[in-house]
């Protein structure tokens, strides 16, 4: 299968989050790392429709520095809904994040329901600073066709956006 067509923007990660991440999949790229963005709600074609290695979707991100920046992306290779995580996933998931990742400070917001603050648990690889980042403005909605706003002034959420063409993204990696 592949890439899907369509990609996800999220708006505002730490830097902190990505460059422990690149420490690792700098050398590792398919090695698999852990994104938890701060919201009760679902990404709904994540949770539809969850990505695998073999069906993976392109995420952009910016961060929480340069909101209408995109400067990194990643393959989305996995989803889980925190909410719902049985024990026995929780505690490995939460093992394998406390060592690469120690600023993620392990799984939280596990089981929150009606309190969750963080649902999705984004299962990542082959994440890359783009040497040629570019604005927000040039993602392209799916629900409208129309250009991404750059007009990012506090961080969070995503959007659904189209996944370029690979050479256009190749040329910015």
């Amino acid at each position: 299968m592949g890439m899907r067509e369509e990609a996800i923007f999220i708006n505002g990660v730490y830097r902190g989050v990505i460059e422990e991440i690149l420490l690792v999949q700098g050398p590792v790229p398919e090695h698999i790392m852990f994104l938890q963005p701060h919201s009760a709600e679902r990404i709904v074609h994540l949770a539809d429709h969850p990505p695998s290695v073999e069906d993976r979707v392109r995420l952009f991100l910016s961060t929480t520095a340069e909101l209408p920046m995109v400067r990194y992306t990643a393959e989305i290779v996995g989803w889980d809904n925190k909410t719902a995580l049985p024990e026995t996933k929780v505690n490995v998931v939460s093992r394998l994040l406390w060592t690469p990742q120690p600023l993620e400070g392990g799984l939280y917001h596990v089981g929150g329901g009606e309190k969750a603050q963080s649902t999705n648990l984004l299962h990542v690889w082959r994440m890359a600073e783009l040497h040629t980042p570019f604005s927000v403005a040039e993602l392209i909605l799916t629900s409208t066709g129309a250009p991404h706003s750059p007009d990012r002034t506090t961080a969070g959420g995503w959007s659904y956006v189209r996944n370029p063409p690979t050479d256009w993204l190749t040329a910015r990696l």
